[in-house]
Order: C-alpha cells, then structure tokens, then sequence
C-alpha cells in the first residue's frame, strides 16, 4: 500500500485529535496528484494522477477525523478498507489544471469529499483498531531445514519474522512454552489441525498461528545444472513451503489456512541480498521477503473476523463456579439468555464438581458483558466476575 505522503503527515499532525461531534456532510478540498509518465501513454498517466489527487483529498479529510498516531501506526488498516476505496467517498470533482513536466504528470482537482460517510467508516475502523490493540497472539511453528545431506535441523526463521512484524502492530506475543503439551510441536498433524478444544483451552492468547515451515538446501548443481560437466561452487539455493493455519482462542475457530512454496528467484529475496554467502542466511532472505505475505493475509484474516463478531457477536467462554447441580446448570443458562442484553445465543457445555461451562455469543466486548452479568443476582447469590479476558469470562456464585 501506498505510505501516506510526508506533506500530509504533517498536515495531519497539526490537526486536531478527534472528529468534533458533528462533521458536515461534505468538506471541499484542492489537491494535487502526480503520476510517472511511461512512454507516450500520457491519457493513464493523467488518470493515475488525477487518482491519486481524490485520494489525497480523502486522506486529508480523514486526518482531521482520528488522531495522527491512530493514523499513522495503523496506516495498513485504513488503506485497505479506507483508502482504497477513495473514490466512493467523492461526491464531484473538477479538474483544475493538468502539467507535464520532466515525464511527471501533475493534475489538481477541487473534491468534495463526504465527510459524513467517512466519519462513519473511520469509527467503525477505529473500533477494530481498539479491539486489536493489545490482542495476544501464540505462534507456535515447527521450522525445519532439511540440508543435502539429508540431516534435518530445526530453526526458526518464520516465528522470529512474525514476532517482529505483530509486534510492531502493537501484538503482545505469548510465550509458547506454556503451550507444550497442547500443541505438539514434533506433530505436523497436530500443529495444522488441533483439536478445537485444545485452541480453546489456551485462553492467555486470544489468536494462535501454527503450521509447518520446510527448508531444503539444495545443490547448486541441481537447481543450475552442471557448467561444461563441472560441479558448481558457491552458491546456496534454498527451496521449500510453509503451510500456517490462524485460530481464534475465543470459539477455536479456524479463521485463516495460509500456504506458500517458494525457491531461490531473486524476487523471493531481500533487496540486496544474494545466495553467495550461505544457506542459513538464503533461508533467512527469503522468510523476510515473503514473510511479509504471510503478516498481512494474518492481520486480514483477524481484522475480518472482528468486523463480523461486531456484527453477529463474539463468541465468549463462560466458566460458572459455584452450581449444585445439572438442574442449576440449566435454570443458570435461562438467566444467561434472557436477562443480558446483547446475548444471542447460550450452549451448554461440561459440568463438573460444581463448575460449569457455556459457550455464549455476545454482541459487545467482555468487559462489557462482565459489567452486565456483574450486577445479576442468581437464587439469592451475588454474581461475581472473578476473571476476564479478551474471550473468557469466569464467574463464581458467591455464598
């Protein structure tokens, strides 16, 4: 995605922090584009330009909505449902004047932007970027690189590339050795496929990505062929295939299945890098460059299951302490249904030595459905929340 302009940031950072609580329906703006002229085809660079005009106008429209940090640190989020689609949020526009100079096209338009519709959009977007901060994610891969004499070594290239790019995102990473036990890390079967139950006993995270990551070195010999029937030295090809799978803690929901081969191309590398100094540092090259595929069809996959738990609710794991018996269980579950407001819908789960489950679906956050279920009563027992997380909630009947 295209980084906001330097020109704009700072416009933005003089801005305001927040939309006022009522924006106009339209906000008027003139903006100029620029867009390189490729050979003679002077008709889509002016079009690219112009392009480029009505999105600026709507980037600068939007910078006085939301704060410049929210902004800037979560610029990927709003390009893709903002952004890019730029041009449903200009009402009219007028081209004001259109320059070639030295193979740049320049176009300037005056754009009426609606504000209304984009105040509306950024809050909805605003409200994933608040549900994603701090969002803890276990990653949890089994990384091997298998060299050509067929020894099998473990690394991990991918784990370390994920860790850094979510965690600039503002991702806490879980440490997945609590883990062990859970998901079987010597277990391909095991990591692509967990069973639902096990993701959704791991309730200190509340997103898991797990799979496999396959290395080979390969000969140069094989990847090249031979030279005049001489052996080729000093190269260090790498080919191989990941095959991730993303999970949401919460329900124990496969969100995401994310797969990808890969060999030693120069466009699968890092700029600069080449395959002369060894095959660890190929491997690394090549994880960095494509890794970045992986991070963002991750963060699409969540931001997308949000947006849809915001619309038809979140699921949530209820724990009850403090029932006496299966017919408490059930009278409990009622009291769940019918007096919370935005519950829609209660499944009754395990019960045992007093303690049971339920697998709610709530249109809200846990915080909130903690507030609400805080203040119930139940047979003359206060209702108390004595846990929460971003998709648990556990609750003890207090005597």
């Amino acid at each position: 995605m295209k980084a906001l302009k330097l020109t704009v940031l700072s416009w933005i950072l003089a801005s305001v922090a927040v939309a006022a609580d009522a924006q106009p329906e339209f906000l008027t703006k003139e903006v100029t584009g620029e867009a390189a002229i490729v050979g003679v085809n002077l008709e889509k660079a002016f079009q690219d330009a112009k392009n480029a005009a009505l999105r600026e106008a709507v980037e600068q429209v939007a910078g006085v909505m939301v704060s410049s940090d929210t902004l800037t640190s979560n610029s990927q989020l709003i390009s893709d449902r903002i952004f890019t689609n730029s041009a449903g949020y200009i009402r009219k526009y007028d081209v004001l004047a259109r320059k070639e100079e030295r193979g740049v096209m320049k176009v300037t338009v005056r754009a009426e932007v609606g504000a209304a519709q984009l105040d509306k959009d950024l809050q909805a977007v605003q409200a994933l970027i608040r549900r994603l901060g701090g969002s803890r994610l276990l990653i949890v891969i089994q990384e091997q690189s298998i060299g050509s004499d067929k020894v099998i070594i473990s690394s991990g290239h991918m784990a370390q590339q994920l860790t850094e790019s979510f965690q600039k995102d503002g991702w806490r990473i879980i440490d997945p050795s609590y883990a062990a036990g859970k998901l079987e890390a010597a277990s391909g079967i095991s990591l692509l496929s967990p069973e639902k139950k096990v993701i959704q006993d791991l309730r200190s995270a509340d997103y898991v990505i797990t799979g496999v990551v396959t290395l080979r070195h390969e000969t140069p010999t094989t990847v090249f062929g031979a030279v005049s029937g001489q052996e080729i030295r000093g190269w260090y090809p790498v080919t191989g295939e990941w095959e991730l799978s993303v999970f949401a803690t919460d329900s124990g929901t496969q969100i995401a299945r994310l797969s990808d081969k890969f060999d030693s191309n120069p466009k699968n590398l890092s700029p600069g890098d080449t395959l002369t100094v060894s095959y660890e540092r190929t491997a690394f090259s090549i994880i960095k460059a494509r890794g970045k595929i992986v991070v963002e069809q991750a963060r699409k996959s969540v931001v997308e299951y949000l947006s849809k738990a915001e619309q038809n609710g979140n699921s949530v794991v209820v724990t009850v302490t403090g029932l006496s018996d299966y017919a408490a269980v059930s009278a409990f579950k009622k009291v769940l249904a019918e007096s919370i407001t935005g519950m829609r819908d209660v499944r009754q789960g395990d019960f045992k030595q007093g303690k049971a489950t339920f697998d709610v679906v709530f249109v809200g956050t846990t915080d909130s459905f903690a507030e609400a279920v805080g203040q119930k009563t139940y047979k003359g027992k206060k209702v108390s929340v004595t846990g929460v997380t971003g998709n648990t909630i556990e609750l003890t009947l207090a005597r």
